[in-house]
């Protein structure tokens, strides 16, 4: 029974002995583990404009006082929000193309790249650009789409947490394809000049 217990007092020193030998090392911060749905649409319109939005988003107008056809596509499981504002086009397409780029550049000095891709879709008269933002930015997505007469939708992409490229990377990459597909699924619907949308 001694011979046991010593048998184990020794096996317990060596444990400790060979446990302690090392060095802790630091491990490194480790990013959250993003889980993205399977992509799915399903339509949507305002009596502006209307597209296929991702099924794991949700659509909500702007608070009361807003003008006709903004909205917010927001993306709850990810603290995102795209936010969309339209204006009827009155000889001021210039300038309102010029506010988009605009928008693009206050993001310059914290960009570390800034993508553009341009959007014609002759026969449904959607024209526009997409600025893919790379880097620590408020802003990571940044677009406008217009029928270049009458219709111009202006939408920005923000996320509700400092700005980390890292860690939205693999959401905000998911966010801009579906932006690309409402793109590519937009219509216009009527506008009339006295709607308020101005």
């Amino acid at each position: 029974m001694r011979h046991r217990r010593s048998i184990v007092w020794l096996l317990l020193a060596a444990v400790l002995v060979s446990g302690c030998s090392s060095d802790p090392i630091p491990r490194p911060k480790g990013q959250l583990r993003l889980d993205l749905p399977d992509p799915g649409f399903v339509d949507w319109r305002c009596p502006q404009y209307g597209g296929e939005i991702p099924v794991y988003a949700e659509m909500r107008q702007k608070q009361a006082g807003a003008r006709p056809g903004w909205y917010d596509l927001v993306f709850p499981g990810y603290k995102g929000t795209v936010h969309l504002t339209y204006r009827t086009v009155q000889d001021d397409l210039d300038m309102l193309i010029e506010d988009a780029y605009e928008m693009r550049g206050k993001h310059q000095a914290k960009a570390i790249r800034i993508d553009q891709e341009r959007i014609v879709r002759d026969s449904d008269r959607v024209f526009g650009t997409f600025f893919d933002v790379h880097g620590d930015v408020a802003a990571p997505m940044i677009f406008y789409l217009t029928d270049s007469s009458t219709h111009f939708l202006y939408g920005a992409l923000y996320f509700n947490s400092r700005p980390n490229s890292d860690s939205i990377a693999p959401v905000a990459d998911r966010i801009r394809a579906d932006m690309r597909h409402f793109a590519a699924t937009l219509h216009w619907g009527a506008s009339d000049p006295s709607d308020g949308s101005r």
